[in-house]
């Protein structure tokens, strides 16, 4: 937790100028088609920018990040078939919904299908995913509020809940879409910056070390506080020590004693002594040359079977995003739908570059991230504990910034 008031005030920004622009919005809706569609005149480049923004949520802004620095190369397939799933979106599915004239994807259903019942099935299923949607949006709201200010964690639901509901019942569509494509360069500065500065940072004193055989060492003494019981990887247990419960037994300032498995119970402290190789959690890849090769997974039994499936699900699991599908019907008609879908590819590659970039980083700068498997606050910790001082309270909060969009 940095606590600063640059980082305060970097947030603040971030939530001033979501309000004020949909509030701009709102001059605009005066029809029900300006509020459901947007009268249907959202050029292709700005409703890229606005399905990129609201497309680019907690789980890639701080989640890619979070599932790099844990995993490695694996991880990789979450951006790529983030990105893919448009290719999808752009061959089967961006041309026909926008020429069927509906407003909902339900209604789409219901004109391609011919029946109520299945329309019926169809509002279902959105009001599921909506709801499964809306879980790691409102904990990277919490996360970035916490981690940031300090604050309760559900602070951060409920202020970014408010700030979205109202723009919503303002101003409709039209509302959002300005929100929206000025959210996506948001977020894309936020998470440049400090990507690009911990690249520079690491191409001046570090390069070379993502690849060696030990997990990443700490360059202070550092101390990890564990929240909730949790299995970790020791491979060098020199400089290792624990307070609390290690095994089920109480123990103060115990040294680890051997590499393996080791058990901390929640309420536990672990310290690491400068240089020490930080331990990971058990099912992660726990040396540089395992976490840089690809074919392990994440975690489990069947670690092909899950590189597989995640390939298979984030290709086209983009179809299936309601909040996505719906951007479409603003557009004028099927030819900018896909220009559109083409536009949001070549936006979303470049996005994705950075969290990557920042989940590398995140496990040589944070790396007691890796002991409680909360790297999901690497974009929001790593530029302050990298760089430093006012520069680096700075660049944390652009990143902060970023996580409140």
């Amino acid at each position: 937790m940095t606590g600063s008031p640059l980082t305060a005030a970097a947030l603040l920004a971030a939530a001033g100028a979501t309000i004020a622009i949909g509030a701009y919005g709102v001059r605009f809706s005066r029809t029900t088609s300006d509020f459901l569609v947007a009268s249907r005149t959202v050029g292709s480049r700005w409703n890229a920018a606005a399905i990129s923004g609201e497309y680019l949520s907690a789980a890639s802004f701080l989640g890619v990040a979070g599932l790099i620095a844990k995993y490695g190369a694996d991880a990789l397939w979450y951006p790529v078939g983030f990105t893919a799933g448009y290719l999808g979106l752009l061959l089967f599915v961006a041309a026909p919904l926008r020429r069927s004239g509906a407003y909902t994807v339900p209604d789409f259903a219901e004109f391609r299908l011919g029946s109520q019942r299945l329309r019926k099935v169809a509002m279902l299923v959105v009001v599921v995913i909506c709801i499964f949607y809306l879980v790691p949006q409102y904990q990277g709201a919490g996360l970035t509020l916490s981690t940031l200010l300090g604050t309760p964690v559900w602070l951060g639901p409920l202020a970014v809940g408010a700030i979205v509901l109202t723009n919503v019942v303002a101003g409709g569509m039209r509302s959002i879409t300005f929100v929206q494509a000025f959210q996506y360069w948001l977020k894309l500065t936020a998470v440049a910056i400090p990507a690009l500065a911990l690249a520079g940072l690491f191409l001046g004193d570090r390069g070379g070390e993502l690849g060696g055989p030990l997990p990443p060492t700490v360059a202070q003494d550092t101390t990890v506080a564990i929240e909730t019981d949790v299995v970790v990887q020791v491979v060098a247990p020199e400089g290792v020590t624990v307070s609390g419960t290690l095994d089920g037994q109480p123990v103060a300032d115990a040294p680890v004693g051997a590499a393996g498995r080791h058990t901390l119970g929640a309420g536990s402290t672990l310290r690491l002594a400068s240089g020490a190789a930080t331990p990971v959690l058990a099912g992660t890849p726990a040396a540089g040359a395992d976490w840089i090769a690809s074919g392990g997974g994440l975690g489990g039994a069947h670690p092909m079977y899950q590189v597989v499936s995640i390939m298979v699900a984030t290709f086209l699991g983009t179809m299936g995003l309601p909040h996505v599908l719906v951007r479409f019907y603003t557009n004028p008609d099927g030819r900018a739908a896909r220009r559109t879908a083409l536009a949001v590819i070549a936006l979303l590659a470049l996005f994705y570059l950075f969290p990557t970039l920042l989940g590398v980083f995140s496990r040589l700068y944070v790396p007691q991230l890796l002991i409680t498997g909360t790297a999901d606050a690497a974009v929001l910790l790593a530029p302050g504990s990298a760089v430093g001082g006012a520069a680096g309270e700075l660049v944390g909060g652009a990143g902060g910034a970023g996580g409140v969009a």
